[in-house]
């Protein structure tokens, strides 16, 4: 094997490729060293963690919704379950809750977004209780006047919620839950009946976990959020919105922000050929002072609640992969500019042979 000969190069070509390297190389060592640092700088969160009694995670599934809620009581929910492209990530996030039993697991609509994780679900976790939207899948046999959405995703989660023999609810705005001691309520704010279009029936469910309130609004559209407001006014406020279908221009009106007026608004998305989220929307929550964080951006989400406080935080940003991979590529066009050096250099040989 030959060794590599540095006099192929020009001596001007070399040194400038030389000190360009040295300094790839030594902002790749600091961005491993220092890769939470630089995280928390460019996302802004606090790294000095709360001592939390409750969390609410905010779960990156790429284009989708799934939202997991951790209580003080040792019970949890499960608010949708993300694509079915998602799912062993989602599957194995729980599992590094050390999540075993699921005790309420609740799928706002029939989406695929939403559901297509849900299988296994029911195949890695003990779910006791399922809510579901008022709507039949395909093989159902229909009980109450509510429609049918005719997916294979849909019909499949409902076969393995079968198959999983836990108890099966319709979601309404009679159901709540609470713990004992007052520390959280959650109920159902919406639907009150069933109706044709998906995103018409998606749950939208308020959490009140301590002093900090979460409005989580599945893919609600304008037209929910006016009733919404019509029927439950200024109660609509709260620390955290889960911003409605993936910040679509659909949802999130600037009239249902100034009555909700979060202080944090996460939207759940990844990429996608829709636009989302929209800057419209993007325009309407910056200007009403909320926080804007997306997973697309930050992953995972967390909310940490204990002793009366509220702290968001989350995973090292996804930006830090990407200077990772960018010092990766200068390092690899920087070898390849050699290349023009050494075919000159065998050129000249040629030639005075």
């Amino acid at each position: 094997m030959k060794k590599l000969n540095f006099n192929y190069f020009s001596k001007k070509s070399f040194i400038i490729r030389l000190i360009i390297s040295i300094l790839l190389v030594a902002m790749l060592i600091l961005i491993f060293v220092f890769e939470r640092q630089i995280s928390k700088f460019i996302y802004k969160w606090d790294d000095n963690q709360i001592e939390s009694t409750s969390q609410v995670s905010f779960i990156d599934v790429g284009q989708g919704d799934a939202t997991l809620l951790e209580l003080s009581d040792g019970k949890n929910m499960l608010i949708d379950c993300g694509p079915k492209s998602s799912a062993d990530k989602l599957v194995e996030y729980l599992k590094n809750r050390e999540i075993e039993t699921i005790d309420y697991f609740l799928i706002t609509h029939a989406d695929a977004d939403h559901v297509g994780g849900g299988v296994q679900i029911f195949e890695n976790f003990d779910v006791l209780e399922f809510y579901r939207p008022m709507t039949y899948s395909s093989s159902e046999e229909k009980i109450e006047d509510y429609p049918v959405h005719d997916t294979i995703v849909y019909d499949d989660i409902i076969r393995a919620s079968i198959e999983e023999q836990c108890d099966m609810f319709f979601t309404s705005d009679s159901i709540s839950w609470g713990s004992e001691d007052g520390d959280y309520f959650i109920q159902v704010l919406y639907p009150d009946k069933a109706y044709k279009e998906n995103n018409d029936s998606s749950a939208v469910i308020k959490a009140t976990i301590e002093d900090s309130t979460f409005l989580l609004t599945g893919d609600a559209d304008t037209g929910v959020e006016k009733e919404l407001i019509s029927r439950y006014g200024a109660t609509l406020h709260c620390d955290v919105l889960k911003v409605g279908h993936h910040g679509s221009d659909t949802s999130t009106s600037e009239e249902f922000v100034a009555v909700v007026c979060p202080n944090y608004a996460i939207i759940s998305v990844g990429e996608n050929s829709y636009g989302h989220p929209k800057q419209e929307v993007l325009d309407i929550l910056e200007n009403s002072g909320s926080i804007v964080l997306t997973t697309m951006e930050k992953g995972d989400i967390i909310a940490l609640i204990g002793n009366g406080r509220m702290q968001i935080t989350g995973v090292d940003g996804k930006h830090i992969d990407l200077a990772m991979i960018t010092v990766i590529i200068c390092l690899i066009i920087l070898a390849l500019f050699g290349v023009p050096d050494l075919k000159k250099k065998q050129v000249k040989t040629n030639n005075k042979k």
